[in-house]
């Protein structure tokens, strides 16, 4: 029975599994959730040994009824297959064929996952699936931001439930997973993509839709992403939203602008999906060798040795690009054996991208791209990452910058947009060709890509080489950049009159209202400004003022029914110009079917308060005459015609005064204009060619000011790597618990750790005196001496000298190197030896000890206090005929045949252990197996190896008083203790 969730098109999408240790039960849990009819097909690259033969398909056949086989020669991937990488190769895929290749044949650090995520998102693109699980190391980081800048889905194993989190880890660190899920939810992650992925119907919702909602999603990522993108060609962008699209498993693009709106998370990675900003070192070689073969080579020839070399790097993404030109320029600058003073920009829109190039710190598997010499010459190896060395990053400086909006880079020789016009709308690109024209020094290069073109900007550029549209700055052609500006005011809807509105509205005109209304008797008015937009009303108004059709409008006169509207904008006018107090005018008004005979007056307000004066525009009614039908059907046709001719020649009248009223007011204007306009054309002279010379000015000001807001960030970003370094090395003098004191090449003090004052009683106020000003505790009164000899030869100095408290301290007397090598005065460093000096005295007397007893021609025997043979001298091995070491370890009383187990020497020995008390010639006499009847006499003492601790050792000495007739051993007499 077929399975519901499989995508109905037939072509497969392509699952990528990486993994190192700990990866194995994952996989199978992975691949038991997995239904066996997907649609589609997973390649398992998994790192292992080279030798040997790999059980992993094996093991994997187990965990899923799909066939599971290991990749040989070339093999078309097929839906519902999975294939497992060989022992000792890398996979690649062409066409949906994959293929597998010796790993040490490629040249390249064993980096599998990478080698074959990169190609399959060349390969497959939107099909492309990259999964990381448990493994150690950062392999798979760099294949899984391509697969995601080919619009694929990245997925890793939460590192919480990796036995090993090391890939997954970097992979985030990195920033190019889409989902970062435990491994129970990443199957229905991946089925619910590849349906999104394939569903033919998916694919016809988006392009259907009006531009409407595009722009909208547009505005959003403008107002709250804080980016504008209405430059980028709409294909593009609706290509990387489709792709959003799937991992919400979201239909329809009016669904996924609601979605936005309610989502700021998504908004900012919507618009960092859509700068695209993959990048690669020495990406297409082919175009670096084009760049130096058409006219690069030729520019560092000519320079002059120390002279500048300026480099652009627009769209730099994560800085690749930019080093990648650095490290071209340095070696050509090598094998020409000359120095320029080379500084490399390096901008782009995406704050993250810029920070990482700053850094300057990739994942190892950019060796691949950079080659054993190169990156064994420009860069250094920590951990599981490669960092750009100093030299390098010294030279390129990166900042954020919107190409579109900000100021140019200017006086730049080499400019390399490889990552930017492609994805821009025609007229963009063409907004951009003139800046960088106006932005390169004459004979300065601009590298395009193989993508781009010059189309509609020929004149700025010559040709230099066509494939990789390596062009020259044309010198003929002189262009200046306009000047971008981004106005973000919201303009008032008030016009210019929004000031005196919005203060005027704030005050309660009501007082001032009833008073000037009460001189007036009281009739309907309304309070206006000099541009008749109403601020109050008074009283009703309906007879005189009505709304008009359309967008709402409360201009007065716009307002105005009809036969008012002239005389109410000419009694305005004249209140605004000439100042009266008041402005009376008779007019009639229609009122729906009937005619007023109306006294209108205009007149100024005057308040303190007030920041422009307004005006107060009262309608008094004179009467009200009866509607026309029925004036007209009571009068006679004669009487109804003179009536009409009244009424006509009134309104002709009234016309006539408005008429006049405009005609004084043109003439007035018109004087004052042409006096104004002589003014002007004379100062307009003036400033035409000032305006010249101050846009130019201006021009080269932002640039300039640009760039000095980049190297401030750069600075800023360099202060705060010297604090940290500061606060470790603090940390680590305060940590390593060892007294050192810092001078200067005067011998002055510059610092000194917390330790050191125990050895000189230093306090914050000696810093900066001189050493012999300083006093110790050490007897060691060449101090100075040495010092001053170090500081004069580099020879380091290092003695033992005993302090006043009975401590040792070494000494140490080193140079003071900076990173430049220079010597910039002393590191004296005093380590405390106390206890090694102890342990060498007691050492010493150790060995002292044991040569007198080998030494002393009577045999001895030292004994610990369990009475226990620690050690024997040469002459009691000779005289009793044992072997050395084969009494070691043996109680007194047990050796030979026992004839040391006397009572009374119990009681001695025992005493001497426990009071400290020795005893003299203790007279016994045995027979030997070896040397017959014997008498001797032993003493016993203690002994203490130890500055003022006992050793509680016991050396027990033996006299022969000769040979004896053989009889029982005895003891004697009782000895003198």
């Amino acid at each position: 029975m077929p399975n519901a969730d499989r995508p109905p098109d037939a072509a497969p999408v392509i699952v990528g599994i990486g993994g190192s240790a700990g990866a194995l039960v994952p996989l199978r849990e992975l691949l038991e959730a997995l239904p066996i009819d997907s649609g589609m097909a997973f390649v398992v690259v998994i790192h292992q040994t080279p030798s040997g033969q790999s059980l992993l398909p094996e093991i994997l056949a187990n965990s899923t009824g799909m066939p599971v086989s290991e990749i040989h020669d070339e093999t078309k991937v097929e839906p519902n297959h999975v294939y497992v990488a060989p022992r000792g190769h890398c996979v690649t895929i062409r066409h949906g064929v994959l293929a597998v290749e010796q790993l040490v044949e490629r040249g390249r650090p064993p980096l599998p996952i990478d080698l074959f995520f990169r190609d399959l998102a060349r390969d497959q693109e939107r099909r492309a699936v990259g999964i990381v699980l448990s493994g150690t190391g950062a392999d798979g980081t760099i294949g899984l931001a391509a697969i995601r800048a080919a619009s694929g889905l990245t997925l890793v194993q939460d590192p919480k439930t990796a036995e090993f989190d090391g890939m997954p880890s970097s992979a985030m660190a990195a920033q190019v997973t889409d989902f970062v899920l435990p491994m129970a939810e990443i199957p229905a992650r991946v089925l619910a993509y590849a349906r999104g992925v394939t569903t033919p119907a998916r694919t016809r919702k988006v392009p259907a839709v009006t531009s409407n909602e595009m722009e909208r999603i547009l505005a959003l990522i403008r107002v709250r992403g804080g980016q504008d993108f209405s430059a980028y060609k709409r294909d593009m962008l609706l290509r990387r939203i489709e792709r959003r699209m799937d991992l919400h498993r979201i239909d329809r693009l009016e669904d996924y602008a609601r979605y936005l709106e309610h989502n700021d998370d998504e908004i900012e990675t919507l618009w960092r999906d859509w700068l695209i900003g993959v990048s690669g070192f020495f990406r297409d070689p082919e175009a670096f060798q084009a760049l130096m073969h058409s006219g690069l080579a030729a520019l560092l020839a000519a320079r002059e040795e120390g002279s500048a070399l300026r480099i652009w790097v627009p769209g730099c993404a994560t800085g690749e690009e930019a080093y990648s030109i650095a490290i071209l320029v340095l070696e050509t600058l090598e094998e020409l054996g000359k120095h320029l003073d080379v500084r490399v920009f390096g901008t782009d829109l995406d704050p993250a991208a810029v920070e990482t190039a700053r850094t300057g710190r990739y994942q190892e598997g950019v060796a691949a791209d950079v080659g054993a010499r190169r990156l064994k010459r420009f860069f250094t190896k920590e951990e599981h990452s490669y960092r750009v060395r100093k030299e390098l990053r010294d030279l390129a400086v990166f900042a954020v910058q919107n190409v579109l909006r900000d100021p140019p880079f200017t006086r730049v020789d080499v400019i390399s947009c490889r990552n930017l016009l492609i994805y821009l709308i025609p007229s963009a690109q063409q907004s951009l060709l003139p800046v960088f024209h106006y932005s390169l020094n004459p004979g300065g290069l601009l590298l395009l890509g193989g993508s781009e073109s010059i189309m509609g900007s020929e004149e700025f550029f010559s040709v230099g080489d066509k494939r990789w549209k390596v062009f020259r700055r044309n010198d003929a052609t002189i262009t200046r950049p306009p000047i971008r500006w981004t106005n973000r005011a919201v303009r008032s809807l008030g016009g210019a009159t929004g000031g005196a509105v919005a203060e005027g509205a704030k005050l309660d005109l009501t007082e001032t209202l009833r008073r000037q209304l009460a001189e007036r008797f009281g009739p309907p008015a309304v309070v206006v400004d000099y541009q008749g937009q109403i601020q109050q009303i008074h009283g009703r108004v309906g007879d005189y003022l009505e709304l008009s059709p359309g967008r709402a409008n409360l201009n007065v006169v716009e307002m105005a029914r009809e036969g008012l509207r002239v005389p109410l904008s000419s009694a305005l006018r004249e209140a605004v110009k000439t100042g009266a107090a008041v402005v009376e005018r008779a007019v009639r008004v229609k009122a729906n079917e009937d005619w007023i005979s109306l006294h209108l007056a205009v007149g100024r307000i005057e308040d303190k308060r007030l920041a422009h004066p307004l005006l107060l525009v009262s309608f008094e009614s004179a009467s009200r005459i009866r509607p026309l039908s029925e004036r007209a059907s009571k009068r006679s046709p004669r009487g109804r015609k003179s009536d009409r001719q009244a009424q006509l020649a009134a309104e002709l009248q009234h016309t006539r005064e408005d008429l006049q009223s405009s005609i004084d007011e043109l003439q007035s204007s018109n004087e004052e204009l042409a006096s104004a306009n002589e003014e002007v054309q004379s100062v307009n002279e003036e400033l035409q060619s000032s305006n010249e010379e101050l846009q130019t000015s201006k021009e080269e000001a932002q640039s300039l000011n640009e760039e000095l807001n980049t190297v401030n960030a750069e600075l800023t970003e360099k202060l705060r790597a010297f604090e940290q370094a500061n606060d470790d090395l603090l940390n680590l003098m305060n940590s390593i618990d060892i007294a050192t004191i810092f001078l200067d090449d005067g011998l002055r003090v510059k610092r000194f750790t917390p330790q050191a004052r125990s050895v000189a009683r230093l306090i914050e106020a000696d810093v900066g005196r001189p050493l012999a000003d300083l006093a110790t505790l050490l007897e060691y009164p060449d101090l100075l001496s040495d010092a001053a000899s170090v500081l004069q030869t580099l020879q380091p100095s290092e003695k033992q000298v005993p302090a006043s408290d009975g401590a040792w301290y070494a000494v140490r007397i080193r140079p003071y190197r900076t990173a430049r090598n220079a010597v910039e005065g002393l590191v004296v460093t005093f380590i405390d030896i106390t206890q090694t000096k102890r342990a060498e005295r007691v050492q010493a007397a150790r060995i002292l000890a044991e040569s007198i007893i080998d030494a002393v021609r009577e045999p001895l025997l030292v004994l610990d206090s369990a009475l226990r043979v620690v050690r024997a001298n040469r002459s009691f091995y000779q005289a009793f005929g044992v072997e050395p070491g084969e009494i070691d370890g043996q109680l007194v009383y047990d050796l030979g045949s026992r004839q040391w187990n006397i009572p009374r020497l119990r009681e001695l020995l025992e005493q001497t252990v426990h009071e400290r008390i020795g005893f003299d010639d203790f007279r016994v006499e045995y027979e030997l197996p070896k040397i017959g009847r014997r008498r001797m006499l032993l003493n016993g003492r203690p002994v203490s190896l130890k500055d003022g601790e006992s050793a509680e050792l016991i050396v027990l000495g033996i006299e022969d008083e000769g040979r004896m007739a053989s009889e029982a051993p005895r003891a004697s007499e009782v000895p003198n203790t």
